[in-house]
């Protein structure tokens, strides 16, 4: 017999409405699993433990540490490990633990909901189930993200929709299983089985300044902050295929002081779909000269997190830049 444990962090899944009519946490969640859900899979043990019960807007990198940790601490007690997230940083979540759990041989996934469990019309339960069949009978080793019967790469996520219960997409990486009557896998896309012992690797420094393009932007606002002692990193939301102006002095400026400063700049597209290619407008040779990196065709939430990664892990702007440039977990197309 399988067993499988349900870490419980919180978000929509778990909210019960409180007193003045608006939503929050619940206490009630775990209870309910054990009595209406657990007794159905009779060839499976499942435990429940709850890390935290909060909003996910409230997670920090910390949150991502405590919840690896736990992973760590366990591992050898579970085939598979299903986490109860809120939504809207679930993928900033998946993209961490992707990072921090090295040479994974067990599916780690991801769920949650749009509407909480008490809801008669919520997705809490099959989003669940859909995640316990996965883990039971699929062939995943890696950490993913199942929800409205689609199974996704953890690293490979957005957030798409705020209504609608198909509220996850993949925008440059196809969907690993697909569930209907039964479950249609792409195994060819899966991360392969590591017969290494699991590593944890917690390093990452969040000191890190996001800057959206957008026409009119006067980046000589952003300049001051580059004198910051404990600005370690820049992510720049360019456009297209990360066009970037080729005629903006304070940009120049800003780029010019990163350089100095050796701090890394990365560059990711404000267009979900596609890849950033540095070397097509004339922008290149700018990008060339101040050393920017690339993001390709990861999300900017992958992006972000990778950075965080990187800075904790590499000292050199040479190392940081190669960590970057390279499919770490399945992240990004493969150099």
């Amino acid at each position: 017999m399988k067993e499988m444990v349900i870490l419980h962090t919180g978000g929509t899944f778990a909210m019960e409405t409180h007193k003045n009519g608006r939503l929050g946490s619940g206490v009630s969640v775990v209870e309910y699993i054990k009595t209406h859900i657990i007794p159905s899979y009779q060839d499976l043990k499942i435990d429940q433990i709850q890390l935290f019960n909060i909003d996910s807007s409230l997670f920090t990198p910390e949150h991502w540490i405590l919840l690896a940790k736990k992973i760590r601490d366990i591992y050898d007690d579970y085939d598979g490990f299903i986490i109860i997230h809120g939504t809207d940083t679930l993928s900033y979540s998946a993209a961490a633990l992707s990072f921090m759990l090295k040479n994974l041989s067990k599916p780690v996934i991801f769920t949650g909901s749009q509407l909480p469990y008490f809801e008669k019309r919520s997705d809490a339960f099959s989003n669940l189930s859909a995640s316990l069949e996965v883990a039971l009978h699929g062939n995943l080793n890696e950490v993913a993200v199942v929800f409205n019967n689609s199974a996704y790469r953890g690293n490979r996520v957005k957030k798409k929709d705020v209504f609608d219960f198909d509220a996850f997409y993949s925008p440059n990486f196809e969907i690993l299983i697909k569930m209907g009557i039964g479950l249609e896998e792409h195994g060819s896309l899966f991360l392969p089985k590591s017969d290494k012992k699991l590593e944890l690797d917690i390093r990452l420094c969040r000191d890190i300044l996001i800057i959206p393009f957008f026409p009119g932007l006067d980046f000589n606002f952003y300049n001051p902050v580059l004198s910051h002692n404990n600005l370690r990193g820049i992510l720049i939301e360019a456009y297209g295929n990360g066009n970037i102006p080729s005629d903006n002095s304070g940009l120049d400026e800003l780029f010019s002081n990163g350089s100095e400063k050796k701090i890394p700049i990365v560059v990711c597209s404000q267009a979900p779909v596609g890849s950033v290619n540095l070397a097509i407008y004339e922008a290149a040779e700018k990008a060339s000269f101040y050393g920017l990196i690339s993001a390709e065709d990861m999300t900017l939430e992958t992006t972000l997190v990778k950075l965080m990664i990187a800075l904790g892990r590499y000292k050199t702007l040479e190392d940081i830049k190669n960590f970057m440039i390279k499919n770490i977990a399945g992240e990004k197309h493969f150099n």
